[in-house]
C-alpha cells in the first residue's frame, strides 16, 4: 500500500480509484464485487445469504435488488466502494448504534417498490492502524419484507462528525 503524506490520497487504494470523477470505474468494480460474492455464496451452498450475528437472522444478497441502490450510492466515493469489496464481513458483523433506533419506516420509491415493510439500519467500523484513510464507518441498510425476509438494500460510508 502507498503511504499517505500530507493527507493526500494515492490514486488507488486497494485497487479502487480515489478521485471524485472516477465514479464510472467504481460502478464497474461494485458490479464485479457483487458478482464475486454471489458466486462465493453459491459455491458454499449459502443460497445468497449471510448470517448477521447482531440481528440473529440471515441477510439475503439479492441480484438486481441489493446491488442497484448500492451501485448508485457507493460509486460516489471510494470508501463506500471499498465497503462493498468487504460486504460479506460487513453483513456478518454489522451492529446497531445504541444512540439510534435499529428499525425505521420505509421511504416511498424504491424501498416501497421492493416490498419492504420496514428497514433495519446497522453500522460497521473499518479500523486500520497503518492508513488513517481506512478508518471510517459504514451504514448497512437492510430491507425487511412482509414474510420477514431480510435483504441487503444498501451499504455506504457515512460522515462521522
Amino acid at each position: 500500500m502507498t503511504p499517505l503524506y500530507n493527507n493526500t490520497l494515492p490514486e488507488y487504494i486497494s485497487g479502487i480509484p480515489t478521485a471524485k470523477h472516477r465514479s464510472s470505474e467504481r460502478i464497474e468494480l461494485i458490479r464485479h464485487y457483487y458478482s464475486i460474492l454471489w458466486k462465493k455464496l453459491q459455491r458454499e451452498g449459502k443460497i445468497n445469504r449471510i448470517f448477521n450475528e447482531y440481528l440473529g437472522v440471515d441477510i439475503f444478497i439479492v441480484e438486481n435488488e441489493s446491488d442497484k441502490k448500492t451501485i448508485n450510492t457507493a460509486s460516489k466515493n471510494w470508501q463506500s466502494t471499498y465497503a462493498v469489496k468487504h460486504l460479506e464481513k460487513i453483513v456478518a458483523k454489522a451492529t446497531g448504534d445504541e444512540s439510534k433506533p435499529i428499525y425505521d419506516r420505509i421511504k416511498t420509491g424504491t424501498q416501497s417498490y421492493n416490498g419492504y415493510r420496514n428497514m433495519a439500519i446497522l453500522y460497521y467500523d473499518f479500523i486500520n492502524d497503518k492508513q488513517s484513510c481506512l478508518n471510517f464507518k459504514v451504514k448497512l441498510t437492510i430491507g425487511i419484507k412482509a414474510n420477514n425476509k431480510h435483504v441487503q438494500y444498501c451499504v455506504n460510508k457515512i460522515e462521522v462528525k
